[in-house]
């Protein structure tokens, strides 16, 4: 069947482009609906990603609106007793170009990333669908939705969201034996990123790469490099400060220079942190935030000795990187 995939994020961007490449080749046709309010700025990849072959077409949607809409303008009556056909509608008069892919969304497979109150129109709209769910990050593997809050959904007609609803029937994910949640483990198959990536050829990998524009970007030094990824761990609630994770960052650059190696500074897409004004002083380079990581992936000659990161899952998808240090969750409790 067709596929369709539902994203917020630029690694949920590189994830589907390796899935089209997969379902082109096996004549599948593919569309890509980007939520543009997930991440700031990521409409910016509609038109480019229009341009790679595997994709029907790619447009972007108001899932966020539509849920604040509710919340806020609804009545309570609509918001308890009429939740779900109240979401439908208010979700179709944000987004009015979805009804022109009302068959084609119809007749495929649905694959949300992430399945939170902002994508739960797809469920309600499509009730006869096949779902799949593709994990969003560590918290795919950590967090359980709450029993008694999954039950008052069911008793209000409303998807439990997360995964649980069983029209998703499966869930992707790298690591399916890490999921600590029996009921989702139970749904998880292996999302083997490295096998889609050795499917896709040069040519392919071109039309990739000049769709991010990667040429434009100062990573092709033969010189000894490392490459320091950030996270907003201040708004995903972990108690720290801004002031301890920049001398963190700073550990990492310190230690860079000592080795004379050229510095990269990944930012996170959600970053909150201005790294690029508080490490003004320091040489160092700066990737955007809204690149996918994973798409340095497709240039095999751009090579990092070294990769740091206090808990970013993103280093573990780089396959060009010597050493690797992860610091771990629990670095920030110590």
């Amino acid at each position: 069947m067709h596929q369709v995939y539902v994203i917020d994020s630029v690694y949920h961007i590189y994830v589907s482009i390796l899935l089209s490449y997969e379902n082109y080749k096996s004549g599948k046709k593919t569309l890509l609906i980007i939520n543009g309010e997930g991440t700031e700025g990521i409409d910016v990849y509609v038109d480019p990603l229009k341009q790679l072959k595997t994709f029907e077409d790619v447009i972007s949607v108001k899932g966020a609106s539509a849920v604040i809409a509710l919340k806020k303008e609804g009545t309570k009556f609509d918001s308890i007793f009429r939740r779900s056909s109240t979401l439908v509608k208010l979700f179709e008069e944000f987004n009015p170009n979805l009804g022109k892919y009302h068959s084609f969304i119809s007749d495929a497979e649905i694959n949300l990333f992430h399945i939170i109150m902002s994508k739960a129109y797809f469920l309600i709209k499509y009730p006869k669908n096949k779902f799949r769910m593709i994990e969003e990050g560590i918290g795919t593997y950590t967090k359980k939705a709450r029993r008694i809050r999954r039950f008052k959904r069911q008793l209000l007609g409303f998807p439990q969201l997360m995964g649980y609803d069983k029209q998703v029937e499966e869930i992707l994910v790298q690591n399916p034996e890490k999921m600590i949640d029996a009921t989702l483990r139970a749904k998880a198959s292996k999302l083997d990123l490295g096998y889609l990536l050795d499917t896709i050829n040069e040519t392919e990998k071109k039309e990739i790469i000049n769709a991010f524009k990667l040429g434009d970007l100062e990573v092709y030094s033969k010189k000894r490099k490392v490459i320091i990824l950030t996270q907003p761990l201040i708004k995903s609630g972990f108690k720290v400060t801004p002031e301890e994770m920049i001398a963190i960052y700073k550990g990492f650059i310190d230690n860079a220079k000592s080795k004379g190696m050229e510095i990269y500074l990944k930012l996170h897409p959600r970053e909150e942190i201005d790294y690029k004004s508080v490490f003004k002083d320091e040489d160092i380079k700066i990737i955007p935030k809204l690149l996918p990581i994973e798409v340095l992936n497709m240039d095999s000659s751009i090579y990092f000795d070294e990769a740091h990161t206090i808990c970013s899952g993103a280093i573990f998808n780089l396959k060009h990187v010597g050493e690797t240090n992860f610091l771990g969750m629990d670095y920030l409790k110590r």
